[in-house]
């Protein structure tokens, strides 16, 4: 569920990156067909193009890796990091973690 509110969060971002927008509606993740923008008056076509660039150009499958690719690479710091007994554990490797 986490991943899937990260990638709305995703989406939404990109698009009001390159358009103004009033509202954005994602009632299906996986079909980009329901996926809704309701732009400011002001936005321009190629503003408003641009934002449906967004949702045509999106991959699910691909961001979805990204983000099992960032949790694994997580995994495996934590795990390097674990197996150092003699290593103190720093601010930056919690940072590096994303532990805070």
């Amino acid at each position: 569920m986490e991943t899937q509110k990260f990638l709305m969060n995703l989406i939404a971002d990109r698009i009001t990156a390159v358009a103004p927008t009033i509202r954005i509606s994602i009632p299906s993740l996986q079909d980009p067909r329901t996926w809704l923008i309701d732009f400011r008056p002001e936005a321009t076509p190629a503003q408003r193009q641009a934002a449906q660039d967004v949702i045509v150009n999106f991959d699910i499958v691909i961001e979805e890796q990204k983000l099992k690719d960032i949790e694994n690479a997580k995994v495996g710091k934590k795990a390097s990091l674990l197996a150092q007994p003699n290593k103190s554990v720093t601010v930056q490797d919690l940072l590096d973690l994303g532990l805070i």
